[in-house]
């Protein structure tokens, strides 16, 4: 397979790139020298030589925390939340040295719970349960998947900063709360990592809907690389009141290298770990384009929720890197589809970015309909987004306010002939897990 974002000259022709489309393939595309700025590669900084090693050694050198052995001797009930299959995580390597950990201390299988951080996302299946921990997991220990709209499995906490702290009861009956996650740049938490997996990946209603409102969604600290943001401030708080005593984070960069392990409190990972991702995830550029091709690639591009994630370094990053008016194109499959059905019905009336805002500023985001906010978002600063080889009928794109095109090819050359033959493209061929900084 060729290097994804690698660009190939062909004698007598204009440069082609190289973009990953899925777990298996790559797609190209082609780009006259005049049009192309450049493409938004991430610094090629070491990785672990062994990542078993490297999470065994974070675990052995906690920060800000006493070894999990230690924290677990004399407990009688653990909850474990770990990822879903929207992050690439390793959480088989993970869940197997903090359970020599939880041996080490005594407790057996049976006192430990698995429960799967969905957040509002869909259930996993067996098969991809089994694929995510391993079958010595799989097969000996209990592992739910979180219900985050089920009343009767979830316990409400009171408020943190005015959002509503509702999380599963396996969470709050443990004594021992463990949570798995990566640190990567994060719309809403500036960065991933830290407590969210159980704060949010095992929040209910309550707290997704109030922290994916538009008190949240708008607030100017909501944005990718702002490791102080309104949400990390909540899920920093709120994990303190339910009781998280222990994380385990990895940094791991888009070509799924680790580059470091983090064990222990959660404020204290998160606070080292942010500074090891910004290293792996910012990746210099030239300036400001026109065009912005921002890939998602897996496993994101599993559906359109989880891949227009693939706008925010483009316009709601440090700093915007397309110029207002401008075209982004996301190429993805999204064999799962839209992936959040609601926001069709919410967008129903709502033609364009500006009145998608002034609808979400007026009424609120409901349950479920945060997507469509960040359409809105997206389209008052961009004249277009174009979704390109991708799965779901192109009606169904546009009944979510965006555009669709075949290909990648097509809509570079047609995002030129609207913008004029000198318009800047920048490639972003991680676009979920990049941060583009304008040189100084």
């Amino acid at each position: 397979m060729d290097n994804p974002g690698e660009m190939v000259y062909f004698k007598g022709a204009m440069p082609i790139l190289t973009l990953p489309y899925d777990a298996r393939r790559t797609i190209r595309l082609a780009l006259p020298d005049r049009n192309f700025l450049g493409s938004a590669e991430q610094q090629r900084i070491p990785a672990a030589a062994d990542p078993v090693a490297e999470i065994r050694r974070a675990l052995a050198a906690p920060i800000g925390s006493p070894r999990l052995a230690e924290l677990a001797r004399g407990k009688k009930r653990v909850t474990i939340a770990v990822t879903d299959l929207t992050r690439y995580c390793p959480d088989e390597m993970v869940a197997e040295a903090i359970l020599n950990e939880l041996a080490g201390a005594g407790l057996a299988p049976s006192s430990i719970t698995f429960v799967v951080g969905l957040g509002s996302h869909r259930a996993m299946t067996p098969a991809e349960i089994l694929a995510k921990l391993g079958p010595r997991v799989a097969e000996r220990y209990r592992i739910l998947n979180h219900a985050w709209r089920d009343d009767r499995t979830l316990v409400d906490l009171g408020t943190e900063n005015g959002f509503p702290i509702q999380v599963s009861r396996e969470v709050t009956d443990a004594d021992l709360r463990i949570t798995t996650g990566v640190i990567e740049p994060h719309l809403f938490a500036g960065y991933s990592g830290g407590a969210k997996t159980m704060v949010i990946g095992a929040g209910g209603h309550a707290t997704i809907g109030a922290t994916h409102g538009y008190p949240v969604l708008s607030h100017p600290t909501s944005r990718l690389g702002y490791a102080d943001s309104i949400f990390r401030r909540f899920i920093n708080a709120a994990g303190e009141r339910i009781g998280v005593e222990f994380v385990v984070n990895l940094v791991i960069d888009p070509g799924e290298r680790l580059h470091r392990a983090l064990a222990g409190h959660p404020t204290a990972v998160y606070r080292e770990g942010v500074a090891v991702a910004r290293r792996v995830f910012e990746a210099p550029v030239p300036g400001m384009a026109d065009i912005v091709v921002s890939v998602p690639g897996p496993p994101k591009n599993l559906n359109l929720y989880q891949a227009t994630r693939a706008c925010y370094p483009a316009i709601l990053g440090p700093t915007p890197v397309l110029r207002p008016g401008g075209i982004v194109i996301v190429p993805t499959p999204c064999p799962d589809g839209v992936g959040d059905d609601f926001t069709r019905q919410w967008l129903s009336d709502a033609p364009d970015g500006p009145s998608i805002v002034e609808k979400a500023r007026r009424f609120g985001i409901p349950e479920g309909a945060h997507m469509g906010y960040r359409f809105g978002r997206f389209l008052i600063h961009a004249s277009q987004v174009i979704i390109t080889d991708c799965q779901i009928p192109p009606e169904t794109i546009r009944e979510l306010r965006l555009s669709s095109m075949p290909t990648v090819q097509e809509a570079v050359e047609s995002a030129i002939g609207a913008l004029g033959p000198d318009a800047g493209v920048l490639v972003i061929p991680h676009g979920v897990a990049t941060l583009p900084v304008i040189a100084s």
